[in-house]
């Protein structure tokens, strides 16, 4: 029991770090697409994430060996459809407001995962997700300026972006009995170029400079790190768990809008914030629970 605390609290970390670095790419996907569309930044990221996959292949000489091809398609067409609607909403609703629309993942994800993988859900969870989406919908409703007649349509693509993550991330959970993170990893990065190539291609050529290739290389490194990060930690962490975690990413976006791109925030906005670490830290403290299925610990180094 003590060896499995000790490995649910690493989860816990590498979960946590996962969300600050979300936020960081956020950040650098909003400032990237002054020069590109949102498509067209995604599609960057995805391209960088093949080549570093690749570089790791190399230097480690550890071979790619999927195991079941289901899941891991499911992972990367619902991963890459979901950051390409997520791109698109940066553009359009800025870095806070898109990444809280995302966010509201948690609750497509904790009801998967009680339907697809007969996870039960415990009193803990549920509280600090109702408490962590109730301080989400705090923010939502905090006066944001919305009144643009394509508003709602980018509000609806954020929401749509968070139902296809909460796809998959349930999919992580289910490959990450039988595979690898690096093999999760990677076929998101492919079946990510393969969403968002299309749209990218289709839209007008970027205006790259100093500026806004050393946001697009901020944008590859940050989801990188966060992807593995929160792959390997799933194998350790349920879920709905990791999706209240998540909820950090929200706010640290939101403060990094206001803080260095002039983003709006209202009293109701730093409240629900402040709701939703609330939640956050309900969900995660005490025991915590084996996972699904008995299966050997790895550490990140595995990747």
């Amino acid at each position: 029991m003590l060896g499995w605390r000790r490995v649910r609290s690493r989860g816990l970390l590498m979960c946590l770090g996962s969300s600050l670095l979300f936020a960081a790419m956020a950040f650098s996907a909003r400032l990237a697409s002054d020069s590109a569309t949102g498509a067209q930044v995604a599609v960057v990221r995805f391209l960088g994430s093949v080549v570093l996959v690749g570089a790791i292949v190399v230097a480690w000489r550890r071979p790619l060996a999927p195991s079941k091809w289901g899941p891991l398609v499911v992972r990367g067409v619902a991963g890459g459809s979901a950051v390409l609607l997520y791109f698109l909403a940066i553009a359009h609703l800025g870095v806070g407001l898109a990444t809280l629309l995302n966010y509201t993942s948690p609750v497509f994800t904790a009801i998967l995962s009680r339907v697809v993988l007969g996870e039960p859900l415990r009193p803990r969870t549920v509280v600090g997700l109702t408490v962590a989406m109730g301080g989400v919908a705090m923010v939502l409703f905090g006066g944001r300026d919305l009144a643009h007649p394509a508003a709602l349509s980018w509000i609806l693509c954020g929401l749509l972006s968070a139902a296809l993550s909460g796809v998959a991330v349930t999919a992580i959970r289910v490959a990450r009995r039988t595979d690898g993170a690096l093999e999760i990893f990677a076929s998101f990065a492919v079946f990510g170029v393969l969403c968002t190539a299309p749209v990218a291609l289709a839209g007008p050529a970027p205006h790259i400079d100093a500026g806004a290739a050393l946001a697009l290389a901020a944008v590859i490194l940050t989801s990188t790190g966060a992807q593995l990060l929160m792959t390997t930690a799933l194998r350790w962490v349920d879920a709905p768990t990791s999706g209240v975690i998540a909820q950090v990413n929200v706010v640290t976006s939101y403060a990094l809008g206001v803080g260095f791109l002039g983003e709006s925030v209202t009293a109701l906005s730093l409240a629900g914030s402040a709701v939703t670490m609330i939640g956050v830290v309900v969900a995660i403290w005490g025991e915590g629970r084996a996972p699904i299925a008995a299966q050997p610990t790895e550490s990140i180094s595995s990747c």
